[in-house]
């Protein structure tokens, strides 16, 4: 479930940084205040309020349906799947979906502000070049900005894939299943808290250095030369 969450964010937040990070920086007035609205406010508020608040938005959406005399929207719907040892464990249900996408909303906010860094520190020379030729603004973007952008913010961009893990565990606080709120619930029932504890951090240390060395071999083979 921690993987499921972290994986679905990541790239979720991936797609929704690099538009975030081009209409910030190339939209016009509207969109680029627009773009950077929605990143002032996921980067200014804490991650847990803003799941305690979409989490809570089916539950406030069904009591003003009901006051309207509407039928309430079914919240209870789940996708069970067996585990390893063959026990049927509940994989995606609504809560979940929602943890999901906050935290892929929040992520996509900071590896917006990484992106647009990048797109910065482009020369605009480049850009001179290219309406030199008959390029149009998009065709600049898709053939010249990104492909040396996305590779130069690898390095900046690893430090949000390697601190999202650890975000993973505000999906305690809401009921996901996640790794965090399994070593809460063995440490209620055996009291062994230090252990446990010390079990779950020894996990994601091993966990983020593992992800840290795969970005530090992506790196080296996609940075670009002599940069």
């Amino acid at each position: 479930m921690t993987m499921g969450l972290y994986i679905f964010a990541l790239v979720f937040g991936l797609g929704l940084g690099i538009l975030l990070a081009i209409g910030r920086h190339y939209g016009g007035a509207i969109t680029s205040r627009i773009c950077t609205a929605f990143i002032e406010f996921m980067r200014g508020t804490p991650l847990l309020a803003q799941i305690l608040a979409v989490t809570f938005i089916p539950t406030v959406l069904n009591a003003w349906l009901v006051s309207q005399g509407m039928a309430p929207i079914d919240t209870s719907w789940r996708i069970i799947f067996p585990d390893i040892a063959g026990t049927p464990r509940t994989i995606l249900n609504l809560t979940i979906l929602l943890c999901a996408i906050t935290l892929g909303l929040n992520s996509g906010a900071y590896q917006a502000e990484f992106f647009r860094g990048s797109l910065a520190s482009l020369s605009a020379g480049q850009t001179l070049a290219a309406m030199s030729i008959g390029m149009t603004k998009r065709q600049e973007i898709r053939h010249i900005a990104l492909p040396q952008s996305l590779r130069r913010a690898i390095p900046a961009w690893s430090n949000e894939a390697v601190y999202l893990p650890k975000y993973t565990t505000v999906a305690y606080f809401v009921g996901a299943p996640e790794f965090f709120s399994i070593a809460k619930f063995i440490v209620s029932r055996t009291y062994l808290a230090l252990q446990v504890y010390a079990l779950v951090a020894i996990i994601f240390l091993i966990l983020i250095t593992m992800i840290s060395s795969l970005i530090d071999r992506f790196y080296e083979r996609m940075k670009i030369p002599g940069l």
